[in-house]
């Protein structure tokens, strides 16, 4: 009997629970938003938790226990990681483009300035602390992936904890930032849009951490060696693609409004036609005088 390179995946519950009460969760949280109990939003969220760990225990069994992640099966999963990053990175542009959409056409309802005239958040304090943590992670991400593939445990677990305590600060001073602010979600577009972008990052900060801590504790249990480590290798690529999401928050949402630098976009096309005009006429100057 010839032998297959794939992996021929046993019938299993888990997607079809995992959907199920991915369902419940988003119909109870639609009812507790109209008065309904809080209960069945949490009661559904668990049962999803339970049934993605469940799932994932069963993954890694077939790939550490059984040897049915091959070198074909690898690289199928490979592929699929990356379209996932892909389709998160959309999710993103889809909340920077309600944020630009408001930017650069500020309706009446705000002035037809941005930023409104508000209270924005600064970009130094801890804005700036946060980008030094999550930009900080990089180098020991770096170490920790050079540490496994010369099969070194120590220092893997080393920087992959480092890694993990600073993502925990981040996400520790992201929330006395919300504690801390003048301003909340209901006030106006600007609330929205940066409650928005700056929570959803955050989930996936925690997101981020829950991998590498799964990843970290794999290689405390020895699952991992120099040619077969997917989990750690996928940990530290969603890691830096958070990194680089916050780059883009800090720049557009913290810095580009930190400043106060207030302008409409009418103001900026009259003023470029403006210095447009004066460049026609030193030009045509020049030309008379020669």
């Amino acid at each position: 009997m010839k032998r297959c390179p794939f992996h021929r995946v046993d019938p299993s519950p888990w997607p079809f629970l995992t959907s199920w009460g991915l369902g419940v969760s988003a119909i109870s949280f639609a009812q507790f938003l109209h008065g309904d109990s809080f209960y069945w939003v949490v009661a559904g969220l668990c049962s999803t938790v339970m049934c993605i760990y469940w799932w994932f225990v069963d993954i890694v069994t077939e790939a550490t226990y059984l040897g049915k992640h091959t070198i074909r099966v690898q690289r199928g999963i490979r592929i699929g990681f990356c379209l996932f990053l892909l389709s998160e990175s959309m999710f993103f542009v889809s909340f920077f483009w309600a944020f630009f959409h408001s930017a650069l056409s500020a309706s009446h309802v705000v002035g037809c300035y941005w930023p409104p005239e508000m209270l924005s958040m600064h970009c130094k304090g801890i804005p700036l602390a946060n980008t030094g943590l999550l930009v900080g992670t990089i180098y020991p991400c770096n170490v920790a992936q050079k540490a496994i593939k010369s099969a070194q445990l120590r220092p893997l677990l080393l920087w992959l904890g480092v890694v993990m305590v600073m993502g925990a600060c981040f996400v520790g001073l992201q929330v006395w930032e919300y504690y801390t602010a003048k301003f909340t979600m209901a006030d106006g577009i600007y609330g929205s849009c940066f409650f928005a972008l700056t929570g959803l990052h955050g989930l996936h900060v925690v997101g981020g951490l829950i991998f590498l801590f799964v990843a970290w504790n794999r290689a405390r249990l020895g699952h991992f060696s120099p040619q077969r480590h997917l989990n750690l290798t996928f940990a530290v690529w969603y890691w830096h693609f958070v990194d680089g999401i916050w780059i883009a928050v800090y720049v557009f949402v913290y810095i580009w409004t930190g400043w106060g630098w207030q302008w409409s976009f009418t103001e900026m096309f009259s003023s470029l036609s403006a210095l447009h005009s004066k460049a026609v006429l030193v030009i045509e100057s020049l030309e008379s005088s020669v």
